[in-house]
């Protein structure tokens, strides 16, 4: 009984040092990207311990702005992908329930982008600025915008930000910061190959 109990235990956690481990291994190999061209624009990652978000100036969005947000003329608006249940009945993370949360890691589920307004995104603490040539930044918009199923909005947890229904699904080895990682190796920003935690990201930019 003790050695099943044990073989038990290491088929529980092998699987789940390895994903950390990897998870951190990437981190010293990431893509790498150089240009000659001016990076005379920028973005922004918005991160916490568990997520992460690309943030633009409204001033230098190209694509046609999302209705909710038509009348800002200026400040910077946050888009954030992931699974649709914990976003949307899960304002903190401190209000995570436990079941939706393994739901959304180890089955496929629905996904969701969220978009909220800031006035000054430059007074919060835990973010990273990115520089990128105009080519980068057309990019990188292009393809977040490429991940809406729709433009219908669902209110958000305030009234400056909005939920909408996304493409794909979440799980385990498809997170919220994969997400993120994906959009920025599109537009040929440097950063780690595989980005499941918020830490791959963070890590990656300078």
């Amino acid at each position: 009984m003790k050695k099943i109990l044990k073989y038990l235990t290491l088929i529980t956690i092998l699987p789940i040092i390895s994903y950390f481990l990897l998870s951190y291994l990437l981190m010293f190999f990431p893509k790498k990207v150089t240009t000659n061209e001016p990076k005379n624009k920028s973005v922004y990652i918005l991160y916490s311990a568990m997520h992460t978000d690309i943030v633009f100036n409204i001033e230098e969005l190209k694509q046609p702005i999302l209705k909710e947000f038509q009348e800002k003329k200026k400040g910077y608006l946050s888009f954030g992908w992931g699974d649709k249940g914990i976003y949307m009945n899960t304002p903190t993370w401190a209000e995570i329930n436990l079941l939706t949360a393994l739901k959304a890691l180890f089955v496929k589920t629905p996904s969701i982008m969220h978009i909220g307004y800031y006035p000054n995104i430059l007074r919060y603490s835990e973010i990273k600025k990115i520089d990128l040539t105009e080519e980068q930044l057309a990019q990188l918009e292009v393809t977040i915008m490429n991940d809406f199923a729709n433009k219908k909005a669902y209110q958000g947890y305030t009234q400056s930000d909005f939920f909408y229904d996304a493409k794909n699904s979440y799980t385990l080895f498809n997170t919220c910061n994969t997400w993120t990682g994906e959009k920025l190796r599109k537009a040929d920003v440097s950063i780690s190959y595989w980005t499941p935690l918020s830490q791959n990201i963070t890590a990656s930019l300078p």
